[in-house]
């Protein structure tokens, strides 16, 4: 295929890729994880085999990559395989949940980090978040360039603070460490695998964002895969470093009872270093949040092009070139989110059930296009990634049955979105034909 000279390359993707799935889960989210494990061998397992699932669908998502080179990552995806319901239900539940819900999300971690320096009541966060929702909107809105050499540095400053985090607490002395490697146990017995995961897939998704921008890459057959499977090989060791450094200056039940984990992690190791980090990590996610509010507008865009969603989101602002009202409807939506959860947990699962639900979509749809298009015998090759989609399809199938049977209300809710996607879309459908 033709190579376009003058779009992303290689490295340009893996950034992506790595700069996506790395927001607030590797600083927030061990301990709600640490809440429903016994032990710390039990967090470390779970980030491996977190790593391991995300890994197994990296490779799928990377060979449909190589069939279906058309911008748009999932959506596209779930078009090209399964039909245009699926995709126009990834599309709205892109806007209502999944990306409104990380930018409410993401803000909410900001707030509370936030907290760390200002000191400010538990009660005015949402308010916070709120505020600095809108901060970003007009930012991203009305500075195009400005929004992207901010979301730059943002990654830059999200790169430094990690890489501090794992080498100082890894690596410098500490007069006392929280617990012996691997044995510090939990102030509670409970097990859950399944609400654990929740935790752990919310910081790995992002992998396959790469995707998104397929149509702007130089050499998309090649590199949109080589992204996604390097980014999250990344990803995997990154995470588990950190958690190790985390479990080695503190025990369980201290991760369990803290709201800014990494700077209160790096305060035991070097005194004064947490207000720095609080800053640190407060606007590398406030810049991750700001990525969400630029580029999944444009997904929603080119659905009302191609005629499948509102014909408002259709068009850009005739001066700044964005596509204006969606940036304003995923904003406002995640306003809302933000004041409805207001808890940071309930804001990610209330995200990462509904999103697993469409790659779990996606890598079926895999097998249908692959075995739809074989005239003759499969190949050894098509066998073996028929063979990792249906793993990959059983394991985010037990988690999402799994935690569809708890009595958590944001799992409901992320899934309940879907039927009410697929009533928009049939009248929009009946509207069309009149």
């Amino acid at each position: 295929m033709t190579q376009n000279s003058k779009g992303l390359s290689l490295f340009a993707l893996i950034m992506i890729a790595i700069g996506s799935t790395i927001g607030s889960g590797v600083f927030k989210t061990p301990t709600d994880i640490a809440q429903a494990v016994p032990d710390v061998f039990s967090m470390s397992v779970l980030w491996i085999l977190g790593g391991v699932v995300s890994m197994v669908g990296a490779l799928v998502f990377a060979e449909l990559g190589t069939k279906i080179t058309q911008a748009g990552g999932v959506y596209s995806y779930l078009r090209e395989t399964i039909g245009e319901l699926p995709a126009f239900l990834y599309g709205w539940c892109l806007l209502t949940v999944v990306s409104s819900g990380t930018i409410a999300a993401l803000i909410v971690v900001f707030a509370d980090y936030m907290q760390k320096f200002l000191g400010y009541s538990d009660q005015l966060i949402p308010l916070v978040a709120a505020i600095a929702i809108v901060v970003l909107t007009l930012f991203n809105a009305f500075s195009l360039k400005g929004s992207e050499w901010f979301a730059n540095i943002a990654t830059i400053l999200k790169m430094i603070g990690i890489f501090g985090v794992i080498i100082i607490l890894l690596f410098m002395d500490q007069s006392a460490t929280g617990n012996d490697a691997l044995v510090g146990m939990a102030s509670q017995s409970e097990f859950n695998w399944a609400k654990a995961f929740v935790g752990v897939l919310w910081s790995y998704t992002g992998w396959h964002y790469a995707s998104f921008v397929s149509g702007d890459a130089k050499n998309p057959k090649r590199d949109v895969p080589m992204a996604m499977i390097i980014g999250t090989l990344t990803v995997t060791l990154i995470y588990v470093l950190c958690n190790l450094g985390y479990t080695h200056v503190m025990s369980i039940t201290e991760i369990q009872n803290t709201k800014t984990l990494a700077a209160d992690a790096m305060e035991r190791v070097w005194v004064g270093s947490g207000f720095w980090v609080s800053i640190l990590i407060a606007l590398s996610v406030f810049g991750c949040a700001g990525l969400y509010i630029l580029a999944t507008p444009r997904i929603i865009q080119q659905m009302s092009k191609e005629g499948v969603f509102f014909k408002t989101f259709a068009t850009a602002h005739p001066q700044f070139g964005v596509p204006l009202n969606a940036i304003i409807m995923q904003s406002v939506w995640a306003i809302v989110l933000v004041f409805v959860w207001g808890k940071f947990e309930a804001l990610y699962t209330y995200v990462t059930i509904t999103e697993w639900f469409f790659l779990l979509l996606t890598a079926l749809g895999f097998v249908i296009y692959v075995l739809g298009r074989k005239k003759e015998g499969l190949s050894l090759r098509t066998v073996i990634f028929i063979v990792l989609s249906f793993a990959f399809s059983a394991v985010v199938t037990w988690f999402i049955v799994a935690n569809a049977q708890s009595d958590n209300p944001a799992v409901y809710y992320g899934l309940l979105v879907i039927p009410i996607g697929a009533v928009v879309y049939f009248v929009m459908k009946s509207s069309s034909k009149k």
